[in-house]
């Protein structure tokens, strides 16, 4: 494991035609350059326990990765907590344990030898991360695909090449996790993919 600044991160992605959206750094949202793939979301599993096997299953599904970085694109790791606030003691002693570097915006790269570490990354980030400053990029070395944490609990997947996204799909539903057929919360806006009551899509 080891850490990145953003500027080098991101000379990383580039590399790899992955950039930053328009609006950087106000917003910092990656995409494909060309911007030629196609996304998919799946919502977390409500029951914790699910959640390592949902994790696992999409970075198996990226494929020969042997690297991936980490980004918490819109915020820092944090470097303390309010001890009257037990979930952020708990996030911190995780992020704590699996050797984070708190206090800073580094970008985190993961072997692929590290996998467990980053899955307990991604789950942490499930239970604890209830705002845009603790959602989270991961970025394999191949730069075939970008995963994005959500607060609104879904995980994002961006496919680079279309004709994977059937695959994506029926492997995902294979093992339990099915697309979802409404957005998870009132706020979120509907894709194009997803169905319509009328069962249109």
């Amino acid at each position: 494991m080891k850490s990145l600044s953003e500027a080098e991160f991101l000379h990383w992605a580039e590399a790899r035609d992955v950039g930053v959206a328009d609006g950087y750094p106000r917003s910092a949202h990656l995409v494909f350059r060309p911007d030629s793939g196609e996304d998919r979301f799946w919502c977390v599993p409500p029951e914790p326990h699910r959640r390592p096997h949902f994790i696992a299953s999409l970075l198996d599904l990226m494929g020969d990765w042997q690297a991936c970085c980490a980004w918490r694109h819109c915020g820092s790791w944090p470097n303390s907590a309010d001890p009257r606030r037990i979930n952020d003691v708990v996030e911190l002693t995780i992020l704590n344990g699996l050797g984070m570097p708190l206090g800073t915006a580094d970008v985190v790269e993961f072997g692929r030898d590290e996998r467990d570490k980053l899955i307990s990354l991604i789950f942490s980030t499930t239970i604890f991360g209830w705002s845009v400053n603790q959602d989270l990029y991961v970025v394999p070395n191949h730069g075939r695909y970008l995963l994005k944490t959500d607060h609104h609990d879904v995980i994002h997947i961006s496919i680079r090449a279309p004709g994977e996204v059937e695959h994506w799909e029926s492997e995902m539903a294979k093992r339990g996790f099915p697309l979802p057929d409404d957005p998870p919360d009132e706020t979120f806006k509907p894709p194009i993919w997803m169905k319509h009551p009328d069962g249109e899509s």
